[in-house]
């Protein structure tokens, strides 16, 4: 049995997260660039930012829906590992009442020991402290990265998630639902927010597996 989205105060229907291939992301992507690397600001709070080639990182933000929100891309290396506590402490001091928050990213990788360790932390931080949040958990392929854009006029993420399949030599951008269950270990949408891929709506009566909305109604 499907769930009715219950309109309540923690809920906004006007979220987006919309997928796209990566010359429409290019055109779209505006505002504050978000970068990795622990000599330049990897937390930005703006009304429009966007970081890319996220790969074995995690990246995402917190928002406050048409009020604030914030930004962040952190790398997978043991100086983050050991600082989650204070980056997370300094990422929810940004946004004052957050309510909704995207999280993507991280790969299972041998060369890469803290990229799962870091984003299933910030997972767990996320989901204590926010009603919603939406995940895009794993990139499967070794030859995959994600970029966002979020605007807070209008409660969008842009996404664009790219991967390579062994016997190809360029990357595919998703552009539709089968691809992205396939690109992601877990894929789970926040009750409220609404998933576009390549201009369609998908529903949770198309994929019941991935939205929270209709999990919650079991």
């Amino acid at each position: 049995m499907f769930c009715v989205c219950i309109m309540n105060e923690k809920v906004s229907f006007k979220s987006r997260i919309n997928f796209v291939d990566r010359a429409v992301f290019n055109k779209l992507k505006n505002g504050t660039q978000i970068l990795y690397k622990h000599d330049v600001p990897n937390i930005i709070k703006d009304k429009e930012f966007f970081s890319e080639e996220i790969r074995t990182c995690t990246g995402g933000g917190v928002v406050r829906p048409f009020v604030e929100a914030d930004g962040f891309h952190l790398m997978d290396d043991v100086v983050n590992f050991n600082n989650l506590h204070d980056i997370m402490v300094y990422l929810f001091r940004y946004v004052k009442d957050a309510e909704r928050g995207l999280l993507l990213g991280s790969k299972e990788l041998g060369r890469r020991p803290y990229s799962v360790k870091i984003f299933e932390q910030i997972k767990k931080t996320f989901q204590k402290r926010l009603p919603n949040v939406s995940l895009l958990d794993g990139h499967t392929y070794s030859q995959a990265q994600t970029h966002f854009y979020y605007s807070l006029k209008d409660d969008t993420w842009t996404i664009c998630s790219e991967y390579r399949p062994f016997d190809t030599k360029i990357m595919n951008a998703v552009k539709s639902l089968p691809e992205l269950k396939k690109v992601y270990r877990n894929v789970s949408i926040a009750d409220g927010d609404r998933l576009f891929i390549n201009g369609e709506e998908i529903t949770p009566q198309m994929a019941p597996e991935i939205f929270q909305c209709t999990k919650k109604s079991k």
